[in-house]
């Protein structure tokens, strides 16, 4: 039976990080959308602790 256990909570390990990427995917498109329809010519990102560096995009 701890078998079980150990798998079950494996699963919502993998499950959880899943939900973690897929959120942060969102977030990140909701972004470039907010920032491709702003309308204002400042077009940089905000830093983020935890999501690489900014990226100069000249259109």
């Amino acid at each position: 039976m701890s078998e079980l256990g150990a798998i079950s909570q494996y699963a919502l390990a993998v499950q959880q990080m899943q939900m973690s990427l897929i959120k942060n995917q969102v977030e990140m498109q909701q972004q470039a959308v907010e920032i491709l329809l702003g309308g204002t010519d400042d077009r940089s990102v905000a830093p983020s602790p935890t999501t690489g560096v900014n990226v100069d995009k000249t259109i």
